[in-house]
């Protein structure tokens, strides 16, 4: 897959494998970048279980990768650093009104930021709290191809 990189104002074309390699040879090539994975700015809405209070929270997706989500959840969702998670990801505006458990996806919290600067569309009234999560999957896939 060929992709088009904007560098100080000129194009440059790179393969999506060259991008996602995840050598030390890319951390050079890609300075700033250290997905494995190309994200791409996208507001779905989501639905997450958090199963040590057994409660379900809805939200919205900010950025969506292979390997990943950059997530906005209301301020008193109990999200922490570390913490094992399920996401349901909706199709459309409007969401899937149901989200099977088996449906799910299970995804670890990488880091945390209550300062709510999401620039998405969102209910302004409600503190929210911003999260990078990875998807669990993602992270067995990377250690079986090491």
């Amino acid at each position: 897959m060929m992709v088009l990189v904007r560098t100080d104002g000129e194009f440059s074309e790179a393969t999506e494998q060259t991008r996602s390699g995840g050598s030390d040879g890319d951390a050079r090539r890609w300075p700033g970048e250290r997905r494995r994975g190309l994200r791409i700015r996208q507001h779905r809405p989501i639905k997450v279980y958090e199963p040590s209070s057994a409660r379900f929270i809805g939200g919205q997706t900010h950025d969506v990768s292979a390997t990943g989500l950059k997530i906005e959840l209301p301020a008193s969702a109990p999200v922490q650093v570390g913490k094992l998670l399920s996401i349901h990801v909706g199709i459309g505006e409007q969401g899937t009104p149901l989200a099977n458990r088996r449906q799910m996806i299970p995804a670890r919290v990488v880091w945390v930021s209550r300062g709510g600067d999401f620039s998405g569309p969102t209910i302004r009234s409600m503190p929210r709290l911003t999260a990078g999560v990875e998807f669990l999957a993602s992270i067995a896939a990377h250690l079986d191809a090491a």
